[in-house]
């Protein structure tokens, strides 16, 4: 299985482990990955440019002008690669939160899967995995993520990890249009999986989630606190955008 990882960058020079990327890159010769420079203010642009260089064949240096978000400029990785021959496009975050082994969990739920057109990897904390995640964000994140599954009326546990693997045949259909929120752009994804499908119930046979083994929390991470006041404003405009 051919696969593009897009990871969204911005002011990561000091930060973005690329010692871990090459290692992983060296180990793995069938992952490219994108990585997208969101307008960053550091040297960011130098750093992925020096390591494209390195490692032409397997790594991209995307570079925006402007800062788009993180929507956006996963969107233009997307979009930037689709039309080569991948058979999976996905995106990680860039301080690896999803370690890079992931990668290769979510290539196998498509390939034992070949109705599935999503696997989406999820933060459930069992005996046997490694999650890590600060109390306060857990809990937000379980209301928010009741909201979501009753926007969308789908059981969905955990549309905000950053962990995500889509087949290559959906995703210009489903990148094309810009999205309504710069961090809840995943909703908008499964709400367009509905409406690409037309009837929600089929859905399920189309999208799964996988249990990540680990998954740690950075606390140098780059949505502020006070975005979670915001973001219901944004739920409520997708969910007036998709309701069906």
């Amino acid at each position: 299985m051919k696969t593009c990882i897009i990871v969204p960058c911005y002011n990561e020079a000091e930060r973005l482990p690329v010692t871990a990327f090459q290692e992983y890159l060296r180990d793995n010769p069938g992952i490219h990955i994108c990585f997208v420079d969101d307008g960053s203010q550091d040297n960011t642009k130098a750093v992925l440019q020096q390591l494209e260089a390195a490692m032409p064949t397997q790594v991209t240096a995307l570079i925006l002008p402007q800062n788009q978000g993180k929507a956006g400029a996963v969107r233009a990785g997307m979009l930037h690669k689709a039309p080569e021959l991948y058979d999976c496009l996905g995106y990680l975050d860039a301080d690896l939160a999803t370690p890079l082994d992931a990668i290769q969990d979510l290539e196998a739920v498509l390939a034992a899967q070949p109705g599935l057109d999503l696997v989406m990897g999820s933060r459930i904390k069992f005996l046997g995995t490694d999650i890590q995640r600060d109390t306060f964000r857990h809990y937000t994140g379980r209301v928010i993520a009741t909201f979501i599954s009753n926007i969308l009326r789908l059981p969905v546990y955990d549309s905000q990890c950053g962990a995500k693997l889509f087949r290559r045949r959906v995703v210009t259909a489903l990148f094309q249009e810009a999205f309504l929120s710069p961090w809840l752009f995943d909703v908008e994804l499964l709400a367009r999986l509905i409406q690409m499908h037309g009837r929600q119930h089929l859905l399920r046979g189309h999208v799964a989630e996988m249990p990540l083994r680990q998954w740690i929390e950075q606390h140098d991470s780059r949505v502020k606190m006070s975005y979670f006041f915001r973001l219901w404003y944004e739920m409520y405009r997708i969910h007036q955008k998709y309701r069906t």
